[in-house]
């Protein structure tokens, strides 16, 4: 017995790596991004972006790895970082706020009310708290 616990401690410690959470790898087109209470992920792009005289057209996409989640979107003209909620889009489907379902992406557009310029478009929560932010150049 003596001898089988110093042989155990004798070996070189390892360090414990993480282990891959399923449904956490976001592969696929797209930013990842995760809930603010960590339990559920996706990926989400912007497809097409236009300037117009009233402010920035998109067209989404946005994708879960795992279950359902409600989304919403702001956005902010880098030059005044005043938050913007979107408007109602010219093209359908307009998807300013929505759920994503596993066996159902959303793709459609969100239209910003924003000065051409810089610009970061935020993707939050269905209550509003942000899950993840991608730049547009003006």
């Amino acid at each position: 017995m003596i001898a089988g616990g110093i042989y155990v401690r004798s070996l070189p410690l390892q360090e414990a790596s993480p282990s891959p959470t399923p449904g956490r790898t976001s592969a696929g087109p797209g930013q990842p991004f995760t809930t603010p209470d960590g339990r559920q992920s996706g990926r989400w792009e912007i497809l097409q972006s236009t300037w117009t005289d009233e402010g920035l057209l998109l067209q989404l996409r946005l994708y879960t790895d795992d279950g359902n989640i409600t989304y919403s979107f702001l956005a902010f003209a880098n030059a005044t970082t005043e938050v913007v909620a979107p408007s109602h889009s010219p093209e359908s489907p307009d998807v300013r706020t929505g759920t994503i379902t596993k066996t159902q992406p959303v793709t459609g557009y969100v239209f910003f009310p924003l000065p051409k310029g810089d610009a970061t478009i935020i993707l939050a929560n269905g209550a509003g708290r942000q899950m993840s932010a991608l730049p547009v150049k003006g």
